[in-house]
């Protein structure tokens, strides 16, 4: 159970640092377009990765079903979700895109059940309902009548698709770290990644003719670098991690906590407000997200008896 432990750690770690990378894509979409930020972002994390892997392991050599799993996870989790995610927000309000993206840990459950035959109980059921009553609560506030209808339109079906493909990533990622490292995992998949968006923007340039101007603030490089380097190429470390030792199901549950820590850092560094019934969406996910991940006690104490080799 230490192991767990760990990963639940790492995971609300991932969660806090996600939440302000929000805060610095937006800050940083005002100097390049998205799928230009998306590839530099990107590129930034598979350098990273790339270095890190090659110290620690070489080049490691994968079967092609591995090869596989890793190419499935780059096209689905990083590329398309890039892309749908930089293309859908620019034609919908935050607040709709962040409702859509909370029912990750939703898909997430019905999806592992369904391909990995992962423990949908009531509690992960409870967590999930729990999770998007809060993250609707945190994205509303107390504005329900200027945002409360929700029709789907081209953006709001690209955020969708951006949600469901990266769903269709933690199945792809569960699969190949069975067998390779996380690390390698993660590493490979970025530079895939990276491959496959510096093809989409050279082309989107040679069309369009032109290249976008590029910043010349050092702090506008140094907040890419961190959003690159430790919210990307970290987080998705850790998040893989996560995936591996206690399941897709489990660790989609705390993307409940994303919205709240975007809100709280949005609130510190761009000077929005919050209001009472943010606060009641911050308990509710919590809540949910201990919901959610943790086990029953009953069944705690069958698996030690497991793997301590005595009778059940």
């Amino acid at each position: 159970m230490n192991e767990e432990k760990k990963a639940k750690s790492l995971l609300l770690f991932v969660v806090i640092i996600w939440g302000l990378n929000v805060v610095m894509v937006k800050y940083l979409s005002g100097y390049f377009p998205p799928l230009e930020l998306a590839t530099y972002r990107i590129g930034a994390a598979a350098l990273l990765l790339g270095v890190v892997v090659w110290k620690m392991y070489g080049f490691v050599k994968l079967s092609v079903k591995e090869w596989l799993y890793i190419a499935g996870a780059a096209l689905t989790g990083i590329y398309l979700h890039q892309i749908a995610l930089s293309a859908g927000i620019r034609t919908t309000d935050a607040s709709t895109s962040s409702l859509i993206l909370g029912l990750n840990p939703l898909a997430t459950s019905l999806l592992a059940y369904a391909i990995f035959r992962e423990p949908l109980t009531v509690r992960k059921i409870g967590g999930v309902v729990l999770g998007f009553l809060g993250v609707a609560l945190v994205i509303f506030g107390d504005s329900w009548e200027q945002t409360a209808s929700l029709s789907l339109g081209t953006g709001e079906l690209l955020v969708l698709v951006a949600m469901v493909v990266y769903v269709i990533s933690g199945m792809f990622i569960k699969k190949a770290t069975q067998t390779a490292p996380v690390l390698v995992v993660t590493g490979y998949s970025h530079v895939l990644a990276t491959v496959l968006l510096l093809l989409t923007t050279g082309t989107q340039n040679a069309v369009n003719g032109q290249m976008a101007d590029l910043p010349s603030e050092w702090l506008v490089w140094g907040v890419l670098l961190f959003s690159g380097w430790v919210a990307t190429a970290l987080g998705a470390i850790w998040w893989n991690s996560g995936i591996r030792l206690i399941g897709a199901g489990r660790t989609a549950m705390f993307l409940n906590g994303m919205p709240m820590m975007s809100l709280l850092f949005s609130v510190v560094l761009l000077g929005e407000t919050i209001t009472w019934v943010h606060g009641i969406g911050f308990l509710l996910a919590f809540f949910a997200i201990y919901l959610g991940t943790s086990q029953a006690r009953v069944n705690i104490k069958r698996q030690e008896e497991i793997a301590k080799g005595q009778p059940v």
